[in-house]
């Protein structure tokens, strides 16, 4: 029992005295307080390679005998060289440099963010690198839910470890409402519109900001007054209505007859869409050419 009590006693004091050293390389001068023998190198001088962050390495008394070879450097006798424990020196983040990090790539003015949690395990020294394009969206955008952003920590110039935030962001930004409800199919005025600033979650997929993007467009379907225009509720201009009517031109040979149709659906140039003649009755697909006009190249025999 006392033989056990004395070797945790050890272990204990020689996990104690780990050396700790900055970077990815174990110089000279990391060594000389436990190694006085390596006081005669220039301190830049490199012994070895650290471990990495969060593992120890031991130097055992074989490693700093070769290491002494290497630099024509021999122990004192009856010096044995003692095995040294070597760790990377690692810290936990702190919640300003965290969100220091995070702000600096989300790069929003007036942008608002909070961070509830965050990586919490050592690290060592680096530079924290956040990405908004790796940013999570909660779910239907809503600034108020939490969402987690990862990222990483660049340490030695080419080793990153990962990290992450627990945040929640919102930006006040300016959106379009219908000002009264607005049925499917009809083309919005500007008079019909209002904006209002309201606090957002930050998306690459922004809204319309100017009146203009909305303005002559199709409602794709019913906009209850009050209720946010976005890209998604529009339709671009249409060349032919549908109910509208449209001028046709019938090229039949070398003879062309031009006649008026009411359209049946709606479409853009090089579509075709189906229109009725009021005169005969009869319905017929046409090539939409321009706005408002269609041509028809009829088959032979076939009546309009």
């Amino acid at each position: 029992m006392r033989t056990a009590a004395i070797l945790v006693i050890v272990a204990g004091s020689a996990r104690a005295a780990c050396i700790a050293v900055p970077s990815d390389k174990i110089l000279a001068r990391d060594l000389s307080a436990a190694v006085p023998l390596f006081q005669t190198l220039a301190p830049e001088t490199i012994m070895g390679f650290s471990p990495f962050p969060g593992t120890e390495r031991i130097l055992s008394s074989g490693d700093l005998l070769l290491a002494a070879r290497r630099y024509g450097l021999a122990f004192p006798a009856g010096e044995p060289a003692l095995s040294v424990c070597v760790e990377r020196i690692v810290r936990p983040l702190s919640i300003e440099e965290v969100r220091a990090a995070l702000l600096s790539a989300l790069d929003t003015p007036g942008g608002r963010l909070e961070v509830s949690e965050f990586s919490n395990k050592p690290l060592p020294p680096g530079r924290l690198v956040f990405s908004v394009a790796a940013l999570n969206r909660p779910p239907g955008n809503n600034p108020q839910t939490p969402v987690i952003w990862p990222g990483k920590l660049m340490y030695d110039d080419r080793h990153s470890l990962s990290v992450w935030a627990k945040v929640r962001i919102s930006v006040d930004r300016e959106i379009f409402v219908a000002k009264d409800t607005i049925p499917k199919g009809e083309v919005i005025r500007v008079e019909q519109i209002a904006t209002t600033r309201v606090p957002q979650f930050p998306s690459p997929e922004l809204p319309p900001s100017v009146a203009s993007a909305i303005v002559g467009r199709f409602a794709r379907h019913l906009i209850q007054a009050g209720q946010r225009i976005i890209p998604e509720a529009l339709d671009d201009p249409k060349d032919v209505i549908q109910g509208e009517t449209v001028h046709v031109k019938v090229v039949d040979g070398a003879a062309t007859v031009t006649l008026d149709a009411v359209a049946q659906s709606s479409g853009s140039k090089g579509e075709r869409i189906l229109v009725h003649n009021p005169s005969s009755g009869k319905s017929f697909r046409a090539l939409i050419e321009d706005r408002s006009r269609v041509i028809v190249v009829p088959a032979p025999g076939s009546t309009l």
